[in-house]
């Protein structure tokens, strides 16, 4: 079994289609955060930090689902946005007061896309020893 397909497929079926809705309607970021640009120039910078990222993700998430090599880079992607967003939402949180739905769940999904990447960077190198030992145990798509 594959055990990266399903984080895989999970990433891209949160950041990809998220990004695309951000970048295509950026009344719905009003709509549910409260978010807008007050000046073309605002919506635009709102399109590209809301949605150009977050598609960017998702598409580095549908490259390493289609090729494993890109998996490893998706990983720390995902970890260093991932932890950074959490770390600054949870400022935020404590100093705007912000403790709402879309807070703590979104607080929760960044801790976990930065924290599960973290531990599988931790993990892929003992993953990557045990499929080049040749043996019943030891396959190309354990991970």
């Amino acid at each position: 079994m594959n055990y990266s397909k399903p984080y895989i497929i999970l990433t891209l079926m949160v950041w990809l289609p998220w990004g695309l809705i951000c970048i295509f309607n950026t009344d719905i970021i009003l709509q549910i955060i409260g978010v807008t640009g007050t000046h073309p120039t605002g919506n635009t910078d709102v399109r590209v930090m809301y949605g150009g990222v977050q598609f960017a993700v998702g598409l580095m998430a549908a490259l390493a689902l289609y090729d494993k090599r890109y998996f490893e880079k998706l990983l720390w992607t995902l970890a260093f946005l991932g932890s950074c967003m959490a770390i600054s939402r949870f400022y935020g949180l404590v100093v705007d007061d912000s403790g709402t739905v879309y807070t703590w769940g979104v607080l929760g999904y960044e801790a976990f896309a930065g924290g599960s990447a973290i531990a599988w960077l931790i993990l892929l190198p003992r993953l990557n020893a045990q499929e080049e030992v040749p043996g019943p145990l030891a396959s190309e798509t354990d991970y």
